[in-house]
């Protein structure tokens, strides 16, 4: 029976995680290991994770989540026999099948691909208020995400992949095994990874109920639609003063670009190489250069609207 390591970073989680792990070991695929990092709680986190069947490593070192994550991930490639490893967060809900349904998709792309392909698969979110209300169905709905969107040139724009969905094989895990500082997160870097090494797919069922609230290291955004009276001035405020929070925004963006290829470099094609090279010298360019480089390599946010917001501020 194929294994599953599950891997929890905990920071002052206490309030929430005995649910969370209480519908872990509900799972209706019951081979799994839980490994659980602590970041260096000061709660009674330590005490509710010490009362449970599960292997508590490094406790003491605050690194924060994409890092915690990156040192979890490392550990159980290294120390487990695990085919398949799953990213959770300490303040969620499990539903009961999410294992379940999850490795199914996995294996249905295995037999496609091939288990020796890196391969990613995501599913959609419930939101969830902090009493477990549901506040929407479906947090692609919620933050208009398409998740069919996941070629390497759309996610070096905008991230599609939530980590506390994914299950990754060991092909893709020891892919990415070094995750750099300039990584925005660990499942946005996996997510490029998987996007260029391998295959991404995703199940379009909510697998988890995702809890918001006022502790969330990462929650999810409800996105406005923008009117056409909006749009227009956003057109005309773009085209007449640069908007220097965007693009200092979309630095972070480029910096994990340049981290890409410089860790990747000998093992990409030309053409992806140039797309890089591009991206990440387009605040350099002249306002013909930016706009050309944004259609070439169709370097689009997940929505049309977005991507004319970009076109406009870049």
């Amino acid at each position: 029976m194929l294994k599953v390591s599950i891997l929890l970073s905990t920071y002052n989680g206490g309030e929430y995680l005995k649910e969370q792990l209480d519908s872990l070991f509900a799972q209706t695929y019951k081979n799994f290991e839980i490994i659980v990092r602590d970041d260096g709680s000061r709660d009674n986190t330590l005490e509710v994770l010490k009362s449970y069947d599960i292997k508590l490593i490094d406790t003491t070192q605050n690194l924060g989540a994409k890092e915690s994550f990156a040192k979890l991930l490392n550990h159980a490639v290294v120390n487990s026999a695990s085919n398949y490893f799953m990213f959770c967060d300490q303040d969620d809900v499990w539903e009961m099948d999410k294992i379940e349904k999850t490795l199914a998709k996995m294996q249905e792309l295995e037999n496609l691909y091939s288990s020796e392909m890196p391969i990613l698969v995501h599913t959609d979110l419930k939101v969830v208020d902090e009493h477990l209300n549901v506040l929407s169905d479906s947090m692609w709905e919620y933050e208009h995400v398409l998740p069919q969107y996941n070629s390497l040139n759309r996610l070096l724009i905008q991230n599609t992949i939530t980590g506390c969905t994914t299950m990754i094989n060991r092909k893709l895990a020891q892919k990415c095994l070094y995750i750099p500082n300039e990584a925005i997160m660990h499942d946005w870097w996996i997510g490029l990874v998987a996007s260029y090494f391998g295959e991404i797919g995703y199940l379009e069922t909510s697998t988890i109920k995702y809890r918001q609230h006022d502790n969330n290291a990462i929650g999810a955004k409800l996105k406005k639609e923008i009117g056409i009276t909006e749009l227009i001035l956003s057109f005309v405020y773009g085209f007449l003063k640069r908007d220097e929070e965007y693009i200092n925004s979309l630095q972070i963006n480029i910096d994990q670009a340049k981290s890409f290829y410089e860790a990747y470099r000998d093992e990409l094609d030309n053409e992806t190489k140039n797309m890089l090279k591009k991206f990440c010298t387009i605040r350099e360019k002249n306002f013909f250069e930016k706009r050309e480089i944004i259609f070439k390599y169709k370097l689009y946010k997940q929505s049309l609207i977005n991507t004319i917001a970009l076109w406009i501020k870049i």
